[in-house]
């Protein structure tokens, strides 16, 4: 009975205490008028973003395709390097293409299941004063630039083992934010049969998250052993995040905006990375992330303005939950490349690419910039 109600609700609909929504939202309508490319009806949920990020299939084989050629002897390392584990779960930028492609790759070419969970910012969660809960959709599929991807039927197994409270069905949140469809190209490109499933993540302090994670990690391990299914080889997570955002635009500047104030924040990314997010993942050092990230006391506050500082502590907890869940030992990470917005050189597309209306959807300098990490999450076996 629960899922048929999610599923048939074509805006939000609070579910029990925790589904903590204090505005209305803009309606679907409104979004879509804002969105590059339209939805197809309830079939197919199009693209917000259609600037910055590839839209046809020429777009993304110039995209992708060059990003590949540049890091080819970096991406055989990586293979190299990981020989003999399986990638359970990455964590991927979601940066404008021309930015930041060279860093997707590194991520996404790791991930060889064909199915993929993806555990999105939800930037907009103001607009409908939403916290708390977990948001997945109810389209059939997502636009992929080589053709639709399909959202795999393990949704709905989801939704109907997760306890009522945990979570809302929306589409116009998920046609109003860009940090999955950003991935979805790099994915498809890999895979061109991958089917996902699309998971927001909203403002929520760390109690709730665990509570969250140990709930979904308690239903996608029952849904993997009904199936037979492994991570790495069956389903793999991706977690969508860009990391610091630099500048006065962002009201973040503490080491100034020269290139010395440049080297420090890249200095502190890469401490964060190495301090919480490397190494065998515990959820003591998540906790402590996400605190460094927002006010303990105010988690709508941030101290460091990473755009995934829920979602990558919910996401990686959900990945460790589930690695044991199945019987396993927490998942090991790795960071695979960093860049940055100013130090990462524009990719050399063609000027067709360009002209189909591929670009850039902020400035980059030393006033504002944004970091980018590819973090490889990996279980023993093949």
């Amino acid at each position: 009975m629960k899922i048929a109600i999610l599923l048939l609700v074509s805006t939000l609909v609070p579910l029990g205490l925790w589904a903590a929504q204090t505005k209305p939202g803009p309606t679907r309508a409104q979004v879509e008028a804002q969105m590059g490319l339209r939805s197809e009806g309830d079939l197919v949920r199009g693209q917000m973003d259609a600037v910055g990020f590839v839209v046809t299939a020429s777009q993304a084989d110039d995209v992708v395709g060059r990003a590949l050629a540049d890091e080819k002897r970096a991406l055989e390392a990586d293979r190299e390097h990981l020989a003999g584990r399986r990638v359970a779960g990455v964590v991927c930028p979601h940066d404008d293409h021309l930015y930041a492609g060279r860093v997707y790759v590194h991520a996404t070419e790791l991930v060889d299941a064909p199915r993929v969970v993806m555990i999105g910012v939800f930037h907009q969660a103001k607009l409908w004063g939403l916290s708390d809960v977990l948001v997945f959709d109810r389209f059939t599929a997502w636009h992929g630039p080589w053709g639709p991807v399909m959202v795999d039927p393990m949704r709905q197994e989801l939704l109907a083992a997760m306890p009522a409270g945990d979570a809302v069905v929306n589409d116009a949140m998920h046609c109003r934010e860009h940090s999955l469809e950003a991935i979805v190209p790099f994915l498809q490109h890999h895979r061109r049969n991958v089917r996902i499933v699309p998971i927001l993540v909203p403002y929520m302090g760390w109690d709730r998250m665990e509570k969250l994670a140990g709930d979904l990690s308690g239903a996608l391990a029952g849904v993997m052993r009904r199936h037979g299914w492994k991570l790495g080889r069956d389903v793999a997570l991706v977690i969508s995040t860009d990391l610091v955002h630099y500048g006065p635009d962002f009201h973040h500047d503490p080491f100034g905006t020269d290139g010395a104030g440049f080297r420090r924040a890249v200095d502190r990314d890469r401490a964060l990375i190495r301090d919480y997010l490397e190494g065998p993942l515990e959820a003591s050092r998540l906790r402590s992330l996400l605190h460094r990230l927002t006010d303990e006391k105010d988690v709508r506050h941030y101290l460091i303005p990473w755009c995934g500082r829920f979602s990558v502590p919910f996401g990686l907890e959900l990945l460790r939950r589930t690695a044991v869940e199945l019987g396993g030992t927490a998942p090991s990470g790795t960071l695979l490349r960093y860049g940055t917005s100013v130090s990462e050189a524009e990719l050399e597309v063609s000027e067709a690419t360009r002209q189909a209306g591929l670009g850039y959807t902020a400035p980059s300098n030393f006033h504002h910039w944004v970091g980018y990490g590819a973090i490889a999450y990996t279980v023993p076996g093949k």
